[in-house]
This record gives C-alpha cells, structure tokens and sequence, in this order.
C-alpha cells in the first residue's frame, strides 16, 4: 500500500516498492513546502512594494490590519498624515496612535512625551497623539514667525540707527543772487538791495568811520595853523611875511 493511498501496507514491502513510495512521499512534502513558501514569499513582496512606495498610498480602505501594523511604521509624519486623512470610513487610530506618539518624541523629544504625559494624567483627559504632535507643530510655528519678525524689526532699528549717525556734508555758501558786488581796491560799490541786514550795517559804519577820520583830520590842521600864527605874532619887532 502507497502512502498517496493514506497508510502503509502490513506486510514487508520488498525494496524496490518501498523506494518508489519514499520517493512520493518526498516529493509530495516538498511540493506543500515549496507552494508554502511561494505564498509566504508573494506576502512578502508585496509588504516590501508598499514600504517602497509609502508616498503613493493614500486610503488604505479595509485592508488588513496585521499588514497595516507592518507597513505603517515606516511612514514619516507627513506620509502618515496623508493615509489617514484620505481613508475614508475606516479609524487608524488603533494602529496610529503609538506611531504618532514615536514622532512626537522624534521631533521634539522624548521628555517632552513626559511632560504630555503627566498632564493628561494630572488633568484626567486623553488626547490623540495625532491632534498633540499638529498643535505642538503650529505652536512652534507661530514661535518662529514671531521670531522672524522680531528679527526684521531689529534689524530696521539699527540701520535708522547708522543712518541717523552719518554725517552729511551742508554747503554754508550764499546763493549767487544774494552775494554784495564789489569793485577793484579801495572802491566798492552799494550793497545790492537783496544784501543781507548785517552787510548793510558794516556799510554804514565803515562810512560814519570814515568821515569821523576826516573831520580830526580837518581840526588837527586848523589847530596847528592857529598855534603858527600865534608864535609869529609874540616875536618882538617882527613881522610876519608871505
């Protein structure tokens, strides 16, 4: 009796029959373990063709959760956030949770998981990890803008700074119109009547100067004339003549 019949014969087998049967049975065991391994091997690649192309995946549908738990875990934040938000009808937070929790510790480390921690437990509340990790992104958004902006503004004040201590060359010369017109040496001609107040009044003074010169002048000499005759007619028996 075979064994492909289900048992063994009861009496010895002679050796030619038994080697034909061994034969069978072995080929028929590595049949079932080759066609084991091939499904095992298809599972496989397929798994692997899904971790290679994470960023072409976006509703998972109902697909089965034990090969989610495989492929997911290999997605970044953003190609986690895309599957979730585009499958529709189904709730990956029993898979995604604890994978939300991991990037959070990744982005903004594992004591700030801590932190997170006690404060659920202290306020007796629970959140998705998914909501924590988008909130704390947009707070330290917000921190950077803020950042930025006050970058900016400084830099505005210290250059109105620079620009404020710069010194800028005036030019302290009169227009041509309003300038006095002189002569050559010793002659000048009157102050043109758009001359400045301070021009005028030099013009006067130097005038009244020189007339006041003039009439010493004039008295000096008559006085020195009145002192001549004065001594010609005190000589005794003299006359005084031209």
């Amino acid at each position: 009796m075979s064994l492909c019949s289900g048992g063994f014969s009861p009496s010895l087998p002679s050796v030619g029959f038994l080697l034909s049967d061994i034969e069978v049975f072995l080929f028929s065991f590595l049949w079932v373990i080759e066609q084991r391994i091939m499904v095992v091997s298809l599972l496989e690649l397929c798994v692997r063709s899904a971790i290679d192309n994470l960023q072409y995946i976006s509703d998972v549908g109902e697909t089965d959760i034990q090969l989610l738990k495989r492929i997911l875990p290999h997605c970044n934040a953003e190609q986690l956030n895309h599957i979730e938000s585009s499958t529709k009808g189904r709730d990956l937070s029993p898979i995604t949770d604890d994978l939300w929790r991991k990037c959070y510790g990744r982005k903004f480390g594992n004591d700030a998981v801590e932190m997170v921690k006690e404060r659920m437990s202290d306020r007796k509340c629970k959140f998705k990890w998914r909501q924590l990790y988008q909130a704390k992104c947009r707070e330290q958004d917000e921190i950077q803008r803020k950042g930025v902006s006050r970058l900016r503004e400084l830099y505005k004040e210290q250059n109105s700074q620079k620009e404020r201590k710069q010194i800028v060359p005036i030019d302290l010369k009169p227009p041509e119109s309003k300038r006095i017109k002189r002569t050559g040496p010793g002659g000048s001609s009157g102050p043109s009547s758009k001359a400045p107040a301070k021009g005028r009044l030099m013009q006067k003074a130097r005038m009244e100067f020189a007339k006041s010169n003039a009439a010493s002048r004039q008295a000096s000499m008559a006085k020195s004339r009145l002192n001549l005759n004065n001594g010609i007619n005190q000589r005794p028996g003299g006359s005084f003549r031209r």
